[in-house]
Formats: structure tokens, sequence, C-alpha cells
């Protein structure tokens, strides 16, 4: 649940909840993403064959509502699925609370940064 709307967890369970409800809002909230990809030409063919030993990718809708109860749908994809690139790094992020306990530690034994 979110704001008091329960989320559905797939397609199917969101065509069941607007039914259960009497309403069409997650129909809707599917339609303007669907519309927004297509406006895009996300999934145009450009002419290219894929090689022949592609994979795949699954895509699944993500819902949720918004604070003003507009309720979005997100279509995503399955990246776990892909290979993870030989040239990506790993990158870190370090937060506040474990900077202040490094400078306190540091401060303890005297030494300087």
């Amino acid at each position: 649940c979110q704001y008091g709307y329960e989320i559905p967890k797939n397609y199917n369970d969101a065509m069941r909840l607007d039914c259960q409800n009497g309403n069409d809002k997650w129909a809707q909230a599917i339609k303007e993403e669907m519309e927004s990809i297509n406006s895009y030409k996300v999934f145009t063919n450009h002419g290219s064959t894929p090689p022949p030993d592609h994979r795949k990718i699954r895509v699944n809708f993500v819902f949720a509502v918004k604070h003003d109860g507009r309720h979005k749908a997100r279509l995503v994809a399955d990246g776990h699925l892909t290979a993870t690139p030989l040239e990506s790094v790993y990158s870190g992020v370090v937060s506040l609370r474990g900077i202040r306990i490094l400078v306190f530690l540091a401060e303890l034994n005297g030494l300087e940064l």
C-alpha cells in the first residue's frame, strides 16, 4: 500500500484492482507510459538484425502512487540479465556518518588528516 492505495505487483494485478475498484486508474497509467515509450520510438527496429547469440531482456511494469494521488506505471527492463561491461568501474559512496566516525577515530588517535 502507498498513500492508502493498494499497489499492484504486475499487469494482471493492476487490471484486477481496476475491476475491483470500478475505475481505470492503473489502465490509464499504463496507457500513458506506453504512449510515452512509443513517442520516443524505443522499440523501433532501425534496420539492423541482432547477433545470433543475443539475449532477450524481459520488461516489467513497476507501479506507484504519487503523494497527490496520481497513479504511475513505469516499464523497466530486467537489466541484470545482461553481462557487465568490462570497462565499468565500481564507485562506492561514503556516508556522512562514516566520515564522522573516521574523523573521530583519527582525532582520538592523534592522527592528522
